[in-house]
């Protein structure tokens, strides 16, 4: 019986073996899936069929972060989305984003986003509340929030990743916008 990317279940053969770019895509996929969950890249080149350097090399050549700093990035995409649409708190954004702690998760956000969750749910609202539409009586909203959320229609922009790792750390590099 075939898998659905085409591999032979015993593993010996593969009819038609995915490539390193749609490896990536999938376990990209696979992040969304399961922001909320603990991942490790030994997980994710498993789940591709890669050893653990291999995989690494392959998502940091494709994407230009390394997997860890691009599934921040997709966590911290979702907080910005879930800050600026919903009212949960920090603390239950922070349990749906997969962090025990909610002061590590603010720490974490402030740090990418040179901006504290409170802060930055402050600046949305006021900034959705100048963006009412007199014509229809909506708030615009802007659909960019962060680069899993890009304006590809949520595909990642490489683009974006060039300032993530270092730059990340230091604050240089913001997910929200």
């Amino acid at each position: 019986m075939c898998q659905p990317n085409g591999a032979v279940r015993n593993g010996l053969a593969e009819a038609f073996p995915l490539d390193n770019k749609q490896k990536i895509e999938q376990s990209i996929g696979y992040m969304l899936e399961h922001l909320a969950q603990p991942l490790k890249v030994t997980q994710l080149a498993a789940r591709a069929g890669l050893s653990p350097s291999h995989y690494f090399a392959v998502f940091k050549r494709q994407t230009g972060c390394s997997p860890l700093d691009y599934l921040i990035g997709l966590r911290m995409g979702q907080a910005c989305r879930l800050l600026a649409e919903t009212t949960l708190s920090v603390k239950n954004i922070a349990a749906k984003l997969g962090y025990d702690d909610p002061f590590y998760f603010s720490r974490l956000f402030k740090s990418v986003n040179a901006v504290a969750p409170t802060e930055y749910r402050a600046g949305r609202r006021t900034a959705a509340l100048e963006g009412l539409s007199q014509e229809r009586g909506q708030r615009i909203v802007d659909a960019n929030y962060g680069f899993a959320h890009s304006p590809g229609g949520g595909h990642y922009d490489s683009q974006d990743a060039r300032n993530i790792s270092p730059a990340r750390r230091a604050g240089n590099y913001q997910y929200c916008q």
